[in-house]
């Protein structure tokens, strides 16, 4: 997969997931009854660091979270791997061992005196199709080998979310804050157009509701961006007409956007693969978003803009630019 969808399906994860409260939901959904209620939910809080294969990182992202274990002092480590590829990873067991051993060599050097950590490993699975691979390590063995190296082999299993599988009925029963059960439709239907369209006025409530709640326009204007980027071919057109009068707020946000939608103006930064060439096309998209929103650009803004190089902050200006009063409002923390 290349980085044109891998960059914004690495980014909705990651801004959407790493909220604990969003994190807990979700891995409460995932894991094993047993293993939820050995968690102290309140106390889940993100780690620093990714523990990915930087040549695999346009398959995989990943969170790492602590929290307490009920009835001890002891601290667990939860860990969240997606992965946004586009076929199963057959070996998937073996890269998740390597990512979980990298978790553990960090903590034996930054406190070489404790025990390591319990960690407990989940996978986010977008893959087409559905989940196929091996779950469990010793899988990966033939059965004489596993017979034969049972007192030595390692062997964990990891919990699978495979939301291929999961129907709009299955999201809607999780305890989930709206932001995290929209993303989870995105990520399940973003890729095959006929879904996403099919699916959406199911979706115009949630949608509405995350549009009029806390921070609802950046967090909208990000779900739209991603929309934007990760799927097919998008007609505004379709889009508003599906939503028109469902839900007011998400179709006049939809229309301050229009190019975002219509052109995939971030196509071109996010095809380039190289920091200098991304940049470029998201402060052009920026650019052009305020454009279309007919905002008075200043020279000092517009030099400002072309020549940011961070690629974090032109996301934000562009998520910004969406909803801001005047151009120079996007430069607002």
């Amino acid at each position: 997969m290349t980085n044109t969808t891998k960059a914004p399906h690495d980014a909705i994860f990651k801004s959407v997931f790493q909220e604990p409260k969003h994190a807990g939901a979700e891995l409460r959904h995932i894991l094993p009854q047993e293993q939820v209620s050995a968690i102290q939910w309140s106390s889940l809080r993100l780690e620093p660091g990714s523990f990915v294969d930087p040549k695999l990182a346009d398959q995989h992202s990943d969170l790492l979270f602590s929290a307490d274990a009920q009835g001890s002092e002891q601290r667990v480590l939860v860990y969240l791997l997606f992965e946004h590829q586009s076929t199963n990873d057959p070996v998937m067991a073996l890269r998740m061992l390597s990512y979980m051993v990298r978790i553990w060599v960090r903590q034996a050097k930054s406190k070489p005196h404790q025990a390591l950590p319990l960690i407990i490993p989940a996978l986010l699975a977008q893959v087409p199709g559905g989940w196929s691979a091996p779950t469990r390590f010793a899988e990966l063995f033939a059965t004489d080998a596993r017979q034969l190296g049972r007192a030595v082999l390692p062997d964990f299993a990891f919990a699978v979310d495979d939301l291929h599988r999961a129907t709009d009925e299955d999201l809607r029963r999780r305890a989930l804050p709206d932001p995290a059960m929209v993303t989870l439709w995105l990520m399940r239907d973003v890729r095959d157009r006929g879904a996403l369209f099919a699916h959406l006025a199911d979706w115009a409530d949630d949608l509405e509701r995350i549009a009029r709640g806390p921070d609802g326009k950046d967090t909208l204007a990000l779900l739209l961006r991603y929309i934007a980027v990760a799927s097919g071919d998008l007609q505004l057109s379709e889009f508003r007409d599906i939503l028109k009068g469902r839900a007011p707020a998400v179709e006049n946000l939809a229309m301050t956007i229009a190019e975002l939608l219509e052109a995939k103006v971030l196509a071109q930064g996010e095809a380039k693969g190289r920091a200098k060439g991304r940049a470029e096309g998201i402060a052009s998209s920026v650019l052009m978003v305020l454009a279309a929103r007919k905002l008075h650009v200043s020279d000092e803004a517009r030099r400002r803009i072309s020549n940011c190089t961070s690629v974090e902050t032109l996301d934000h200006w562009l998520v910004r630019a969406a909803t801001a009063a005047s151009a120079d409002d996007i430069f607002e923390n």
